[in-house]
């Protein structure tokens, strides 16, 4: 189910992993290497954080995309104003965020790694490129690549996605906040994304 427009509802993407076939426990296999779906532009890499662990975030732009994709996301409606009685704490940004609003990308979010790759913001990449391997950092109870995909303004830098937790800063909580709830980024069926590049 997706979540609704400006929720927080706990799980906003697919959980993805390999079952050891001899294994008993029927417990996903850590450390495979994570392939980019998309070629794109490195938008964010993060070590250890709550809730998404290590993470990379890659951008691709609308124009890159396959024409159903461009324009099934193109068509996006905007969502509504989060409700002033959300419980979730959403800092301003110390520094106010920088992106381009009149252009479009698609950004896939690859969490709870064990490691990621010796990648840096800015960097390129391609598709089936290694950008680290399956693990359980951040929230996670088991082994498994969480795959999060969300329409937003080209060229958008997080740096860090972190929230529920002490050590978290208020800008990484105003990062978080604008990515899951703050409306600038909308959630798209990852199963989607998949679909249209399988």
């Amino acid at each position: 189910d997706p979540p609704a427009p400006g929720s927080d509802m706990p799980h906003q993407g697919l959980d993805i992993g390999d079952f050891d076939p001899i294994s008993a426990a029927r417990m996903a296999v850590p450390g495979r290497k994570v392939q980019a779906a998309l070629p794109g532009t490195v938008a964010l890499v993060q070590p250890e954080r709550f809730p998404y662990g290590a993470a990379v975030i890659v951008e691709t732009p609308l124009e890159a995309l396959p024409t159903e994709l461009q324009a099934q996301y193109r068509a996006l409606e905007d969502w509504p104003p989060r409700s002033p009685n959300d419980a979730l704490t959403c800092p301003t940004p110390l520094e106010p965020f920088q992106w381009d609003e009149t252009g479009r990308s698609l950004y896939v979010l690859y969490a709870h790694l064990a490691s990621t790759a010796d990648l840096s913001v800015g960097d390129s990449v391609t598709c089936g490129q290694a950008l680290g391997t399956v693990g359980q950092s951040g929230n996670a109870l088991a082994p498994h690549l969480h795959f999060e995909a969300r329409i937003g303004p080209a060229g958008a830098r997080l740096d860090s996605l972190a929230h529920y937790d002490v050590s978290a800063s208020a800008q990484e909580m105003a990062a978080y906040c604008a990515w899951r709830v703050g409306g600038a980024f909308k959630w798209v069926d990852p199963m989607g994304v998949l679909s249209q590049i399988l």
